[in-house]
């Protein structure tokens, strides 16, 4: 399970990561055609856009592995181990059903523009390939969170994003 777990933080390190270098690569590249060459590309602002917006989303998940998430830690500290466990386990509570209600409504918003057939304004995307992340996200999250709530159940630690 190790071996899994390994795996499946690199490969979402990887795929986040990539989809944000690609989109600053792809404004980078807006630049300097429109501003070196003095020719713009069109597509260049949307695109970057959602790639930029699916490695955030990705991110999230990747963030909550490695206990990244903005926190305020102020009173928790000084909390006793067992008042602390709770704390922990209602927070990781509210963040699965957060999680499933980003995955049930993406799904429900995914669904709705496949449907329709509505594309992007500028290039044409079917824009449920762009929301197709929030569900995505949401199931990434979920997972996230319930692994947190078996290490604070179980005391547990991490080390470097990785659960021993």
């Amino acid at each position: 399970m190790n071996k899994v777990n390994r795996l499946w933080s690199a490969l979402e390190d990887w795929i986040s990561g990539g989809l944000i270098v690609i989109g600053l690569a792809q404004i980078f590249y807006g630049v300097i055609m429109r501003y070196v060459f003095n020719n713009p590309i069109t597509w260049v602002e949307e695109i970057s856009k959602y790639f930029i917006i699916w490695g955030s989303f990705i991110g999230a998940a990747v963030a909550l592995r490695d206990d990244h998430h903005i926190k305020v830690d102020l009173l928790y500290r000084f909390f006793p181990k067992q008042v602390k466990k709770i704390v922990s386990i209602f927070a990781n509570l509210v963040g699965v059903f957060f999680s499933c209600f980003l995955a049930y409504y993406g799904t429900d918003l995914l669904l709705s523009k496949w449907q329709i057939g509505q594309r992007s304004m500028d290039v044409g995307v079917p824009l449920w390939l762009i929301y197709i992340i929030f569900p995505i996200s949401g199931v990434l999250l979920i997972i996230r969170f319930i692994e947190q709530l078996y290490m604070t159940w179980t005391g547990k630690q991490r080390q470097g994003g990785i659960t021993y």
